[in-house]
């Protein structure tokens, strides 16, 4: 398969945004194209809502010096936080109240990972507690908390905050400090797979199939280790990144295969971005203006092209870098030369409920001006994704409704006397 890709690729770029902290940034959590939230330790939460023009302070009524690890946002309202001291806490008016959560027994002394799929179901992961995992799991925003199944930890088995991939309820992964990767599902308990190396810092799937997770021996980087079924086993790859990397995201389900992984910085080298275009095979390095002797910390992307990512302090001490956003201009309509197509077919959008974006297929037999349109249940245009002439070929595009609330919709696509409409989901 030949992936003929758009000039928009060109413009990529990482820039640095001010924001009113100068401590370390832990996580950060990318909900649109102009919401992101991050943390960091001794009580720090910030949020923007206007893509990072500015971003201001969110912390309100949190109690000083809870040391943040992880967040997980659905909203500008709706963020969840976990700490490192196994608290959780969660605002619904944007931060400017949260609400202390307690997690049934055992509970865990450090929040590795909060997750929410949706404001109604998500799960929190915490290091072990007597040689159990500490897994948690809600259908109903939190008012309700439902521990495990949870697998055995053995030894001094633990977790790296911010390592894990979670594409859907059904499809789960943590990393670890040993040589296992966990999956699992929402409710139906997590295995095992071993690696080669221990620390696997973080985990992301490009698919339910193929993923890649970023490993090093504890004091350096190792190369990365890729899986092809799902997380049941993994190799080495033939790539290491310069630095230690310390946060690895995919675009789950994207047509193209794309993720992005950071590194720490040392005293001499900036810590740096890469990224793949073909699930993890091969990394290229993305060129920022991150001042030397820093470290990203953590990434989270919203799309192929909008993220965010979270730099700590100097390795040799002063304050950090603050945010960068990441920003693409890719063309959406790509297309795929396979076998050439023999007749018209418009496939079924996938992921398929999603939020916010999904991903469409389909082809022209002969040369044909293309309309593939959007609609709501009234029969109301709400979105144009191809309207102009198109030769022969398959083609793919990745459509962004973060501007479209929550129901079901109808794309058709109009090539010449064809005409075929489809039915898609999207829920917030």
């Amino acid at each position: 398969m030949v992936l003929v890709m758009a000039s928009g690729l060109l413009a990529q770029t990482w820039t640095k945004q001010t924001i009113p902290v100068t401590t370390d940034l832990n996580s950060c959590s990318a909900v649109s194209a102009t919401v992101c939230w991050a943390v960091g330790p001794a009580s720090v939460i910030i949020k923007t809502t206007n893509g990072g023009t500015t971003w201001t302070s969110a912390v309100g009524n949190l109690p000083a010096a809870t040391d943040l690890y992880t967040c997980s946002a659905t909203s500008d309202l709706n963020c969840w936080v976990g700490a490192g001291d196994g608290s959780l806490y969660n605002t619904t008016n944007g931060g400017t109240t949260w609400t202390f959560y307690t997690l049934p027994a055992p509970a865990t002394a450090f929040v590795d990972v909060v997750h929410f799929f949706n404001q109604q179901i998500g799960f929190v992961l915490g290091d072990p507690v007597g040689g159990v995992w500490c897994y948690y799991w809600t259908t109903n925003a939190g008012a309700n908390w439902t521990s495990g199944p949870s697998p055995v930890a053995t030894g001094t088995e633990a977790g790296w905050n911010n390592s894990y991939c979670a594409i859907d309820t059904a499809h789960i992964w943590f990393g670890t400090n040993v040589n296992k990767i966990y999956k699992g599902s929402l409710r139906g308990g997590f295995t095992s797979a071993a690696t080669t190396v221990l620390d696997s810092y973080g985990v992301a799937f490009f698919d339910n199939n193929n993923g890649s997770a970023i490993m090093t021996t504890g004091t350096a980087a190792s190369p990365n280790t890729n899986s092809t079924n799902g997380g049941t086993s993994w190799a080495a790859s033939t790539f290491t990144p310069v630095g230690i990397p310390f946060g690895i995201k995919a675009i789950a389900n994207n047509f193209y295969g794309y993720g992005w992984m950071c590194t720490g910085g040392s005293a001499t080298t900036a810590g740096k971005m890469y990224r793949t275009t073909n699930k993890g095979t091969s990394w290229t390095e993305q060129t920022t203006a991150l001042a030397v002797a820093k470290s990203f910390y953590a990434l989270s992307m919203f799309n192929v092209n909008c993220g965010w990512a979270v730099t700590g302090a100097a390795v040799t001490g002063g304050t950090n870098d603050g945010v960068w956003k990441y920003t693409d201009a890719l063309n959406g309509v790509n297309p795929v030369n396979t076998t050439t197509p023999t007749n018209f077919v418009l496939d079924q959008n996938y992921p398929n409920p999603f939020n916010p974006s999904t991903t469409i297929n389909y082809s022209i037999p002969k040369s044909s001006f293309v309309t593939l349109k959007v609609y709501d249940v009234l029969g109301n245009e709400v979105k144009t994704l191809v309207n102009e002439q198109q030769s022969v070929n398959n083609y793919s595009i990745t459509a962004d409704f973060s501007n479209l609330t929550t129901g079901v919709y109808y794309y058709t696509l109009k090539a010449g006397d064809f005409t075929s409409t489809k039915k898609l989901m999207l829920i917030k």
